[in-house]
């Protein structure tokens, strides 16, 4: 069992088909944290009807281990009607999470708002997203062209960058020393001016990844 102060997952969500709940778990039981971090995209839609067994074992371990440690939810772009549900597990809903550890301060979101595609486009957002859950339904267990799909996209479309440059930009004004996004399913690390800026990466990879911070404010970055 591994222990740290706070364990940042994101983008698990539950209920599609990309969904890595096997490594969920397998994170979830194997990482002790006095303080959780699902940082945005909890759940994949705003319906329950595609949960398997898997994802229903994730919410009731979320739920057990709400009893013991602090658990939040950074909003994100997907599944926000199930807010409620995520309130009855025991999880409390944040837009932005601001924390410090040891001497540093964390600024903790999504990192939806810097996607132009999202915040100014939603109607187009909508179409290309019906698209790419048709993909993922002929896309059988592995799922990886809808995995290579995703990643290209948000390559191509320079929405890494973009996200970046503007998170760094309003963690700046903030003060942070270190400031960590997910919403474009891409790990990522680098440090600008004395900042370090970190993407963490989703639970919908063949590679999935989750970051660790301990009681002196050193983050890690792991895969599963």
């Amino acid at each position: 069992m591994t222990k740290c102060h706070t364990l940042i997952v994101s983008d698990l969500h539950l209920g599609a088909k990309i969904s890595r709940t096997d490594k969920i778990l397998h994170v979830l039981n194997n990482v002790q944290c006095k303080n959780l971090i699902i940082n945005g995209d909890l759940f994949d839609s705003d319906t329950t009807r595609q949960f398997t067994s898997e994802d229903w074992q994730i919410i009731s371990l979320l739920s057990k281990i709400a009893e013991k440690s602090n658990v939040l939810l950074v909003g994100g772009n997907h599944g926000r009607q199930l807010d409620i549900l995520a309130e009855k597990m025991g999880i409390q809903i944040l837009e932005n999470h601001v924390f410090n550890v040891g001497e540093k301060k964390f600024l903790c979101m999504h990192g939806d708002e810097f996607d132009m595609f999202v915040k100014n486009l939603p109607m187009t957002t909508h179409v290309f997203t019906r698209i790419y859950y048709l993909i993922q339904r002929f896309g059988g267990k592995k799922q990886s062209f809808s995995i290579v799909l995703k990643r290209l996209t948000k390559q191509i479309l320079g929405i890494s960058r973009r996200q970046q440059r503007l998170a760094l930009k309003k963690g700046s004004s903030q003060n942070a020393n270190v400031i960590i996004c997910s919403h474009t399913h891409i790990p990522h690390s680098s440090e600008k001016s004395g900042v370090l800026f970190l993407n963490s990466g989703s639970f919908c990879n063949n590679l999935s990844t989750y970051i660790t911070i301990d009681k002196s404010g050193v983050v890690k970055m792991h895969e599963v």
